[in-house]
């Protein structure tokens, strides 16, 4: 079977990655800085005019916001070379996990199919898997097709209409990221794009346990391996209720703090991936420098459509939210 890769296949471009790189550091210079002025600020959205993200939240602020990820990195996708596409293949495919499920979500209830299209708006998902999730098929169809492409780049697909089948769309979710998450991680990459994997193997891996122990879910957390922290740690922590240690493995700040919360855990596990990343831009590489710009617009647009989502909370909560 032909191997067909997952993100869109366009004309590459000619810039050296060192130019690219150079770009990039000019833009990222340009982000604001002042967290504290936006979360108290009366009109957000005003307080954003002089900011790339701002004609983006024009029309509807809070959902439109991912809307401006979504053009930035189609907008770096199309200036790199394709050693460098080969290179970022796995960020960019981790970050089209998520739109990926939710325009199986909205399928599988029969939504309006321009939800569909606002969904995939700016993706970078290959063209062909694009075509299967807006065609007239029905889901179970649909799923068929899309297992048959996703398993041109990886056998490891093979089941997903099953997965199904049996669990309906949470055990179909879980399936699905596991997969993408064991594909990914079995190819060759850059040291610094297979570092930013494992600590979102980590990333999820904390946040499904500490889901099952908080609201003492009966059924064991399905974990993904591949992560920096041993799947036996995991184990545990689950048999001794307390996450607590897993956390410590990591070296997170403030461990026991960060427990008390799932919005805590997530904040504080999303700044500890912020300060790896950060770090290993500071050794001034191709790969670094780009990792690291393409996080931070990811923090960038999480945080504002957190201030965005929250402004008729209270500030302390947003303000300790807020990843740093």
């Amino acid at each position: 079977m032909r191997h067909l890769g997952l993100l869109k296949t366009l004309n590459e471009c000619e810039y050296p990655a060192e130019f690219l790189v150079a770009r990039l550091l000019g833009k990222k210079g340009a982000l604001f800085r002042n967290w504290e002025l936006l979360i108290t600020s009366n009109d957000p959205v005003e307080s954003l005019q002089n900011t790339p993200f701002y004609v983006f939240l024009k029309k509807d602020a809070a959902p439109d916001i991912w809307r401006f990820l979504r053009h930035e990195y189609l907008w770096v996708y199309k200036r790199m070379n394709n050693k460098l596409r080969n290179q970022f293949e796995p960020y960019f495919v981790y970050h089209e996990i998520n739109p990926l499920l939710v325009c199986l979500r909205y399928l599988s209830c029969k939504k309006e199919i321009n939800l569909i299209a606002q969904a995939l708006h700016n993706s970078l998902l290959h063209n062909d898997i694009q075509d299967i999730l807006t065609s007239s098929l029905d889901f179970v169809s649909i799923l068929q097709a899309l297992e048959s492409r996703l398993c041109t780049y990886s056998a490891s697909f093979n089941g997903l209409s099953e997965n199904y089948e049996k669990g309906g769309f949470a055990a179909l979710e879980v399936f699905i990221r596991d997969c993408f998450f064991a594909s990914l991680l079995s190819r060759k990459q850059p040291f610094m794009v297979k570092g930013f994997l494992q600590y979102m193997v980590d990333f999820h891996n904390c946040i499904s346990m500490a889901k099952v122990l908080r609201w003492q879910i009966e059924a064991e957390p399905t974990l993904n391996s591949g992560g920096t922290v041993p799947l036996d740690r995991f184990n545990r922590a689950y048999f001794r209720k307390d996450l607590t240690p897993v956390l410590k493995y990591l070296h997170l700040k403030d461990a026991d703090g960060a427990v008390s919360t799932i919005q805590n855990l997530e904040t504080a596990l999303l700044s500890f991936i912020s300060g790896k990343l950060q770090s290993r831009s500071l050794q001034r590489t191709v790969v670094g420098d780009i990792l690291f710009y393409l996080w931070e617009q990811y923090r960038y647009t999480r945080n504002i459509s957190l201030v965005l989502n929250t402004m008729l909370l209270d500030d302390e909560p947003v303000r300790e939210s807020i990843v740093a």
